[in-house]
């Protein structure tokens, strides 16, 4: 009896103590944000009652602790959960590694065979010298034998020492294959050795079964971008545009056959509403802070992108030349027109900066970066172009495919992939189709002469803002042919979204500056100099074209400087912006001029820079 007490005692305290068990999850669903994703994974375990604690390991190393929640705990209190990182853990042989290695054993191994190669031929020339010895014995030498010696030591030698630095060219280049190889193993293998995350959770069991516990758990190493399609097969016809999503994980775990959602929503930026505080002003107060500038903030860094080129106007859309552009410790500056372009590297941000303009940092979220950059003085009232068009329009024919559930949110959209998912942990995206719509399209012509000699097709987009489109790349195709790429920048208010269709090369445009008509005087200490322009448009196409063709008149922002006499043909003249705008109608091979001139007047001691 005391033996039975005794063996009951051990067996509760037994129970009392918790007992550690490991626990490999399964992914079974991920809701991916543009930075970031909500992972759940699932596990099938048996549980006694008493103490237990569970070690969900392999995981990634980059959890944000505070996300982490268990679910499936019916009769099970939660005592704790912790998140810790291992260092160094090694990952199983990839398939890419073994690979290598595989193909280093048969570099080395053609190597030695290689340099047996070459030891043999170099036996073969010593063997050689040493047997050139020219005693006749009991047969007399003659002229004749002396020179088929020679004949023969010498084609032999010559060719033995030709295989032979043949034999050295091919070894050399067996150990430049071998040198590679053994690098790429050598990244390969450090990839391998990788940080993984542990969650250790300690329950108190009730009742003893088998349960199936959830873990969720918010991870930075994933994300989506958006990417879309626009194609039209002529100027008359609407644009489809595809909606794409471009998701990747790095968690260092493979998600295979699950649940997947893409969101809009951006978990980890600022939830304070900014306070608005009285602007007192004085005499010499300090000037107060400037307000944050929340253009770029919900731009999210794209891991794909490898190189990024674009362009950099001011405020007024002119090209800035010599702006700093620069990636984590490398840098370039625009050229004239105001282009850069710079490789990304391993870096996640990219800085504009110049002298006189407010420096811009944002995440390299794109391939093709324009940026506009603002001056550091009181900022200018904002000019909008406005589109002009006597659009050729079709109507829509609303949706033409819907391929994801947009799923409306308080202040998001959820897409919800309609199959089970596989995703491999890459910094490689995997790309998929959310939707497709056809949009009611109007086209007009545009073209700035000043800045390009080239008319534009704009295509207007109407009835966009309810596609719950975010910011992307776009690939355009005209006429079944790929034109290039845009970037949708969907941080506006205007009812209808315009892109840029490429230049028409059948409408020809030039723009001079009559020496006639232009001249440079003096008028005491005045400079005088009188400009004129002339515009010459053909159209060239066997169809009615609309074209907006703006200029601008400078406009002065020194008494000392006068602008005067502004004349113009049948155009509209803005004098707060200085643009001209003209209207022009042209039938099938008809040509017109169009001109406007003005007139400057500015002290002849001071240096101004005029545009041509």
């Amino acid at each position: 009896m005391r033996s039975i007490l005794i063996l009951l005692v051990f067996v509760l305290n037994f129970q009392l103590y918790s007992q550690t068990q490991t626990v490999d999850s399964k992914v079974v669903s991920a809701i991916v944000y543009n930075t970031g994703a909500q992972v759940t994974s699932e596990k099938k375990i048996s549980l006694n009652q008493g103490l237990h604690t569970l070690v969900f390991d392999n995981l990634s190393p980059n959890i944000d602790e505070s996300s982490i929640i268990v679910t499936g705990l019916e009769n099970i209190n939660l005592n704790f959960i912790a998140f810790e990182t291992d260092f160094l853990n090694e990952k199983e042989s990839s398939i890419a590694l073994d690979k290598l290695k595989n193909q280093l054993k048969d570099f080395e191994k053609k190597k030695v065979y290689t340099g047996n190669k070459i030891k043999s031929l170099e036996k073969s020339i010593a063997l050689l010298e040493n047997n050139q010895s020219l005693d006749g014995g009991e047969n007399e030498l003659n002229v004749e034998k002396i020179k088929a010696y020679k004949d023969y030591y010498s084609s032999q030698i010559e060719s033995i020492s030709n295989s032979i630095y043949d034999q050295q060219l091919l070894l050399k280049a067996h150990n430049e294959d071998i040198l590679k190889l053994t690098n790429e193993i050598k990244k390969l293998e450090s990839k391998n050795r990788i940080n993984r995350g542990k969650i250790r959770v300690e329950l108190e069991v009730e009742n003893s079964g088998n349960r199936t516990l959830s873990l969720s758990y918010f991870i930075f190493d994933a994300g989506w971008y958006a990417a879309y399609d626009l194609k039209t097969e002529d100027s008359d016809e609407n644009i489809t545009l595809t909606y794409k999503a471009k998701v990747y994980q790095s968690s260092g775990e493979d998600w295979e056959n699950i649940n997947l959602k893409l969101s809009t929503a951006k978990p980890n930026s600022n939830t304070v509403k900014p306070e608005l505080e009285p602007y007192y002003l004085d005499y010499n107060s300090p000037v107060q802070q400037k307000r944050q500038s929340y253009r770029y903030q919900n731009l999210r860094y794209n891991p794909s992108v490898k190189s990024v080129l674009g362009k950099v106007f001011d405020q007024q859309g002119l090209p800035l030349p010599g702006v700093n552009v620069l990636i984590g410790n490398k840098g370039t500056q625009t050229d004239f027109d105001g282009n850069y372009s710079i490789d990304v590297g391993n870096s996640q941000t990219i800085t504009y900066s110049y002298l006189g303009f407010e420096s811009v940092s944002i995440p390299v979220y794109n391939s093709n970066i324009n940026i506009n950059l603002e001056t550091d003085s009181a900022s200018l009232d904002e000019v909008v172009i406005m589109g002009y068009g006597n659009a050729r329009k079709k109507k829509s024919a609303g949706d033409i495919q819907e391929v994801a559930q947009a799923i409306q949110q308080q202040t998001s959209v959820e897409f919800q992939l309609p199959q089970p998912i596989s995703l491999v942990s890459s910094f490689d995206d995997k790309q998929f189709q959310l939707n497709e719509h056809e949009l009611e399209t109007t086209y007009e012509y545009y073209s700035a002469p000043e800045l390009s000699s080239s008319v534009f097709l704009i295509a207007r987009l109407k009835d966009w803002q309810d596609l719950d489109l975010i910011e992307g790349t776009a690939n355009l195709y005209f006429a079944n042919s790929y034109i290039g790429t845009t970037n949708l920048n969907l941080g506006f208010l205007e009812e209808n979204l315009s892109i840029s269709l490429g230049a028409d090369e059948k409408i020809v445009l030039e723009r001079t500056l009559p020496r006639k008509k232009t001249s440079q005087t003096f008028f005491g200490n005045t400079r005088i100099i009188d400009k004129a322009y002339e515009i010459e448009v053909k159209n060239t196409k066997n169809s009615v074209v609309d074209i907006l063709i703006q200029e601008r008149v400078p406009i002065s922002r020194d008494e000392s400087i006068e602008v005067e006499d502004v004349t113009y043909s049948k155009a509209e003249y803005n004098s707060k912006t200085g643009y001209i705008t003209w209207k022009v109608q042209l039938q099938p091979n008809e040509k017109t001029t169009l001109s406007y001139s003005y007139t400057l007047k500015y002290p002849k001691n001071r240096v101004l820079n005029l545009r041509p």
